[in-house]
């Protein structure tokens, strides 16, 4: 029998299948691994073309693995490329960052330090978290459509100066983005609108009104919806305690109740912080989502050749 010293380059031991090199094994004498820098040194007893046969096994294998790992790469490449084609489609508007930040200090007061309001400041990818948080919320039906939603969303929220956050937790809460959710007292919609309300706000404010199913139309419920707040915020002065809760017991209602967050029950109950802590407790968290999924999401967008959100 022949002694061989058999050199295998740039490979370690994981590399190598433990059972092929088994010291036992009637073909090999001596196993005698030496770690050096990228090399494994073994010694084999047998006839130079069995050598050659394990070499060429053990090759084989390498670059099987790395076909494997190749055909990840490319899959993650292009799951990238995708993501990058979808931010450059979707042109959606950009966030009014300030606007959005006087109105979290307004429904925050003393907790926006150190909320994740705050640790969104200056983030200029926050549109596209509210696409994906419209797409991941909105039933199947709606997919085709869920770039113009978000377009009409954040342009009506930027246009009244209204966080478009505080838009999708008000949603949520009235209706869960649900485009057929009707209340008891008949309010339609995402944002639970009463047909009488929708017509007034329509006509005080010069806008479309094709009657009350219109409102399952979910850019008309979202464009009358973020006026109505509008108004209500300009007519109590921007206090949060007061024109948050008026959207869900009505401003007559809320002037009933002196500087109260409630809201009010069908026998005309007041229910205090009840309606205001659901929209906080979503408003919150959907920020808080948000931030989880931040780096995953924005990382594809950041791309060394300039490929960002549309503006």
């Amino acid at each position: 029998m022949l002694l061989q010293e058999i050199r295998i380059e740039n490979t370690i031991c994981a590399d190598l299948d433990p059972q092929m090199f088994d010291p036992k094994s009637q073909y090999i004498s001596d196993f005698a691994p030496k770690r050096g820098r990228n090399r494994l040194i073994l010694v084999l007893e047998k006839d130079p073309e069995s050598a050659d046969m394990l070499v060429m096994t053990t090759m084989k294998k390498r670059i099987g693995l790395f076909f494997i790992l190749a055909g990840w790469g490319v899959l993650l490449l292009l799951f990238q490329n995708m993501t990058l084609v979808e931010f450059s489609t979707l042109n959606l508007p950009v966030v009014d960052e300030d606007a959005r930040q006087d109105q979290a200090r307004e429904l925050l007061g003393g907790l926006y330090k150190g909320s994740f309001a705050q640790k969104f400041e200056g983030e200029q990818y926050l549109n596209y978290l509210v696409y994906k948080k419209i797409e991941g919320s909105m039933s199947a039906e709606w997919k085709r459509y869920i770039p113009e939603i978000t377009q009409t969303l954040i342009s009506e929220s930027q246009k009244y100066e209204l966080d478009p956050i505080f838009v999708l937790a008000v949603i949520q809460t009235e209706s869960n983005f649900n485009t057929r959710a009707k209340g008891t007292s008949g309010e339609i919609g995402l944002m639970q609108i009463l047909p009488k309300t929708g017509e007034w706000i329509a006509k005080k404010y010069k806008m479309p009104w094709n009657g009350d199913n219109s409102l399952y139309d979910p850019l008309t419920n979202i464009r009358i919806g973020v006026v109505y707040f509008a108004h209500l915020r300009n007519e109590f002065e921007s206090r949060a305690y007061q024109y948050l809760p008026a959207y869900n017991m009505g401003p007559s209602n809320m002037r009933k109740v002196t500087r109260t967050i409630g809201s009010v029950s069908p026998d005309g109950k007041v229910m205090k912080r009840e309606y205001a802590m659901r929209v906080m407790k979503n408003y919150t968290n959907i920020y808080e989502q948000m931030m989880v999924k931040q780096r995953e999401l924005i990382r594809y967008a950041q791309t060394e050749d300039g490929v960002k959100l549309s503006r």
